[in-house]
């Protein structure tokens, strides 16, 4: 048991696998399983697991580098369901446990650990743009995340964290299952996280999605009567403002959501739904 209150109720544990070769790697890299172990905030006992393969549709044929490395099959992907299916299914998995996906939930805190930055950072992004329709709204819980690396590199004293082997290894724990594959990978992170907590780690938030790795929005502009359709790729204010007066012809300074709401700070360009009209003051 943690000796000391974490900041969160719950925490989930997640690893993902995805499309990948050692010679020609696949562009976009879409995920082929999506796991999490849910953990207790306060015990830190494992509460629930998750766990789908997810058939990848832009290269659905598997490379044998791929199949060996995470030891997921042809025939697992070809009767999984696509990502987006996965998805709803996982969220509605972490609703079932009254976890807190949105702020318009209700139920407890909770936050994603990983091991390291690229599933939330790298991976998630470039899946939510590779599904047809593309995801163009990142839930609050998935725009935070821990990464253990630093946490396990401060509990040690040293500036780098190791990946989950050096990690297991460093705190006397042997590798439990495969390697790379994304259910077994999370069960070892979940571990190392059970560990870390008992000698006295805190474990908080580490890392933010950058605005430039939001999902690109197709959004409606409105000065006066004229309205001009654009397309934000970065989410900051600074690059609405410039295609506002690009469009327009004007230095526009003053843009307002649908409440009527001026936009003065770029996370308030983080809840913005494709197809939304903003108003040019």
């Amino acid at each position: 048991m943690s000796h000391i209150t974490q900041p969160f109720d719950y925490y989930v544990v997640l690893d993902f696998e995805a499309t990948c070769d050692d010679r020609d790697p696949p562009q976009p890299q879409e995920v082929i399983e999506y796991p999490s172990v849910l953990l207790c905030g306060r015990t830190f006992e494992i509460i629930d697991e998750f766990s789908s393969f997810v058939r990848p549709t832009h290269h659905p044929k598997l490379t044998p580098f791929c199949m060996e490395l995470t030891g997921i099959s042809q025939a697992e992907v070809d009767s999984a369901p696509p990502f987006l299916d996965v998805y709803q299914q996982h969220i509605a998995w972490l609703r079932s446990h009254d976890l807190r996906v949105t702020l318009d939930d209700q139920g407890h805190s909770f936050s994603f650990i990983i091991g390291g930055d690229w599933d939330f950072r790298s991976m998630l992004p470039e899946q939510f743009s590779a599904t047809d329709p593309p995801v163009d709204f990142v839930p609050h819980a998935f725009r935070r995340w821990i990464n253990i690396k630093p946490i396990y590199a401060a509990m040690k004293g040293k500036s780098k964290g190791p990946g989950m082997a050096g990690m297991l290894r460093g705190l006397g724990l042997d590798l439990v299952g495969r390697h790379h594959r994304g259910i077994d990978d999370s069960r070892n992170i979940a571990r190392i996280v059970q560990t870390l907590a008992e000698r006295g780690a805190r474990l908080d938030t580490t890392t933010e999605l950058s605005p430039s790795r939001y999902p690109q929005l197709t959004i409606k502009l409105r000065r006066d009567d004229d309205t001009r359709e654009i397309t934000l790729k970065r989410r900051a204010i600074k690059t609405l403002q410039g295609i506002a007066s690009s469009v327009y012809h004007w230095q526009i300074d003053h843009i307002f959501d649908p409440q009527g709401i001026e936009l003065t700070d770029d996370a308030q360009l983080f809840d913005l739904r494709n197809g939304m009209e903003l108003t040019i003051g």
